[in-house]
């Protein structure tokens, strides 16, 4: 069942139809914040009819041919693969060259596409970087200009701030950010969705930390709070439909009135028991009061991210974070009646040694001892370089080093009896293949999908190509670095993060090195 929280049109007159489609199945779409808040955008326009659309959805309302745009979603790299499968599905040429006028234009946005586009490229009519709000005004001039061909209408929206046409080559645009003046909430509650019947709100956008290796940061530039009235108005309403609350963001516990959305929901839930989920919280919060909070709203565990295992590490990456704030904030966390926590850590970054990693270890086992019978849960990721943020043009850590450092950290933390979960070293390698080349990877992407879109067709395919030599033109910066004297990297025409920014972080941690 779903339950809409906004009004939709119900006399409507639309001009044009629209798929907007998430590459994942329908649990994982109505779970996705960023794709309802856009599908709900367009869905209140007069101009348009729009329908979701799932990599499971069985029938549709408008019939593929009535269809003048369809979009995409995409969250992660790996999502190329779904499209292709979904694009398939409907008959739709996979790439923009070889669609006809009797074509629906294919588009796409989202963190996938958004920091470097190039190896998508080709699949693309057009991308959409940015966030939701620029993508009104061109379904606007699209439903009006819906008589113009393809080719017109393409070359027209090359003009639209935060469009990028690839056919017409690499020109300049500007990532597009919102405000966040009105809330970006969930607007249906469905029981289909992972998280079932919870109503997320996203209270923050972006993060003042500016970790180096983190695109959620630099990529939204300023950080932006929405106004604390807004959200516990928002809460207040969903509470008349929904007793699961979810707090979202990349720094929800920055938020200046945080104490205040506490307290609100506190005092919520004594009146009706809230559910209360917070998507992660600051290592550095030794907040006794927010973590009882929690407990009474029935949370049993909480996440923080620490990155690194030493300090020396973090300080390189500019985690500002010590490791007495991390014991305080565990303490807190235990003292207040949570169970347990899960810490995520990454291996692999810039300039880490053998001893930045024994110190994670030992950092792993001075905790539970400090801490017996609370449950800790290590979920271990290998650093990928990012474009647009400090790290964009270093080298990542090969396979057989990373495997070295896996390994001998599963040894030690398994005689303590220590939970953790490591991220697959060859799938972060074909991430890191996807976020970083500087051209279209669109023929190994497809062949890889035709293989069945696994990691051997990967590494098959891969190898197949290099063999032929139909790589010996494109650099993928996978485990190389680009030349860090180079100021134009592939991705410079999208202009998403204040160069002096980028230039100044790098010195900042070089003089660390």
């Amino acid at each position: 069942m779903e339950r809409f929280l906004y009004p939709q049109k119900i006399d409507k007159h639309p001009k044009i139809n629209v798929w907007f489609a998430f590459p994942a199945i329908e649990s994982f779409a109505m779970a996705s914040l960023g794709y309802l808040s856009i599908f709900k955008t367009l869905d209140l326009m007069d101009e348009i009819f729009v329908e979701r659309v799932y990599a499971d959805t069985k029938t549709t309302r408008c019939a593929i041919k009535d269809v003048k745009v369809m979009g995409f979603s995409t969250s992660f790299e790996i999502d190329i693969l779904t499209v292709i499968k979904m694009l398939k599905k409907y008959d739709i040429p996979l790439k923009s060259s070889q669609r006809g006028e009797n074509d629906p234009i294919i588009f796409a946005g989202g963190p996938a596409v958004n920091a470097n586009p190039l190896p998508y490229q080709e699949f693309y009519d057009f991308i959409s970087i940015g966030e939701g709000q620029l993508l009104e005004k061109v379904f606007k001039f699209i439903a009006e200009n819906k008589d113009l061909s393809r080719e017109e209408l393409l070359e027209k929206l090359k003009n639209f701030e935060g469009i990028w046409v690839p056919k017409y080559g690499k020109y300049r645009v500007n990532l597009i950010r919102d405000n966040l003046v009105e809330p970006v909430a969930t607007p249906i509650l469905s029981d289909k969705s992972f998280f079932k019947d919870t109503y997320v709100i996203e209270v923050e956008r972006g993060c003042p930390k500016m970790c180096n290796f983190c695109i959620a940061s630099w990529m939204n530039i300023p950080v932006r709070f929405l106004e604390t009235q807004k959200i516990l108005d928002s809460i207040s309403n969903a509470l008349q439909y929904t007793n699961k609350i979810a707090l979202l963001g990349a720094y929800v516990a920055g938020h200046p009135d945080f104490e205040k959305i506490i307290d609100f929901i506190n005092e919520k839930s004594k009146i009706s028991p809230v559910e209360l989920s917070i998507s992660s919280l600051r290592a550095d919060l030794a907040d006794e009061k927010l973590f009882k909070t929690l407990v009474k709203c029935g949370q049993k565990h909480a996440t923080i991210a620490i990155e690194a295992g030493s300090e020396r590490l973090r300080k390189i990456i500019n985690k500002d974070l010590t490791n007495e704030q991390i014991y305080a904030t565990v303490k807190a966390a235990r003292e207040a009646g949570l169970k347990g926590i899960k810490i995520y850590v990454m291996i692999g970054l810039p300039y880490e040694t053998d001893e930045d990693i024994q110190a994670f270890i030992d950092l792993a086992i001075d905790l539970k001892k400090q801490n017996r019978g609370f449950e800790f849960t290590y979920s271990i990721a290998n650093f990928i370089p990012k474009a647009h943020t400090p790290f964009e043009n270093v080298e990542m850590d090969n396979f057989k080093s990373l495997e070295k450092k896996m390994l001998y950290i599963m040894k030690n933390l398994r005689k303590k009896n220590i939970a953790f979960r490591f991220a697959s070293i060859e799938w972060d390698l074909v991430q890191a293949v996807l976020s970083r080349a500087d051209k279209s990877l669109a023929d190994y992407i497809i062949e890889v999908c035709e293989r069945g879109g696994n990691l051997g067709a990967f590494k098959h395919v891969w190898r197949e190509f290099c063999d032929k030599g139909r790589f010996k033109d494109i650099k993928v910066a996978a485990i190389m670095p680009y030349d860090n004297t180079k100021k134009n990297l592939p991705w410079a025409f999208i202009k998403a993060v204040p160069q002096d920014l980028l230039e100044n972080s790098r010195k900042n941690y070089m003089a660390l090195i």
